[in-house]
């Protein structure tokens, strides 16, 4: 078995193209998937695309994902991770059509508790339709346990929450606390959870902004 995801429990000699392994490393964080668009991308133009992009604080590390051989898959910063959806919604990477085929396979994401999990459900519920508040919410998280040597635990989450009052961008990195395991109630997933409530909250109740403007 290898990591999460579930390629691994997939018959074997399939054949599955580039996007697919793509959504399937984006919306089940499947290991397998990120491996093979790795070797299929290639290490170092992985790498260059992310300097191109203007991120000098982002760099991916790990050829493969083994954890034998590598204790971090990579770096970045919380302003960059923001900084990447904000490209997205600018419609600065590539080309408008690919900007909005990105965005609509983040909007597929099955593991957002981080940002989700505090939102009363009714928004929820309700997001995408003609009544509902949240257009849609287009996000990554991603997260290491402690399972292997001198791995740093950690959790993020981050993404567009696209509303009927207009957009905003949060990003949520939690790291160095004792609770390694992946459950929804790990406590960094609840602290990210109500930062992410109260972000929501005001903006909402601001019409839009997280200033309240007075009259």
């Amino acid at each position: 078995k290898d990591g999460s995801g579930i390629i691994q429990y997939l018959d074997t000699n399939m054949s599955i193209s580039s996007k697919n392994m793509a959504i399937l490393m984006i919306i089940v964080s499947d290991n397998i998937a990120t491996n093979k668009l790795i070797e299929y991308l290639g290490y170092e133009n992985i790498n260059n695309t992310i300097k191109n992009l203007g991120f000098t604080k982002t760099k991916l590390i790990a050829k493969t994902l083994d954890f034998t051989k590598y204790n971090s898959i990579g770096v970045t910063t919380a302003y960059e991770y923001a900084e990447i959806y904000r490209k997205l919604l600018n419609k600065e990477i590539l080309n408008e059509d690919i900007c909005d085929e990105i965005i609509d396979i983040l909007s597929k994401q099955q593991k957002r508790d981080m940002l989700i999990k505090n939102i009363v459900p009714k928004f929820l519920y309700e997001k995408g339709t003609d009544n509902g508040f949240i257009n849609y919410i287009a996000s990554k998280s991603g997260g290491l346990g402690g399972k292997y040597k001198d791995i740093v635990i950690c959790r993020n989450d981050g993404g567009i929450f696209s509303t009927k009052c207009g957009d905003y961008i949060v990003s949520i990195f939690i790291n160095n606390f004792a609770d390694y395991y992946f459950y929804n109630d790990n406590p960094a997933i609840i602290l990210g959870s109500k930062i992410n409530k109260l972000l929501f909250e005001t903006f909402k109740e601001n019409g839009g902004t997280f200033f309240k403007v007075e009259n």
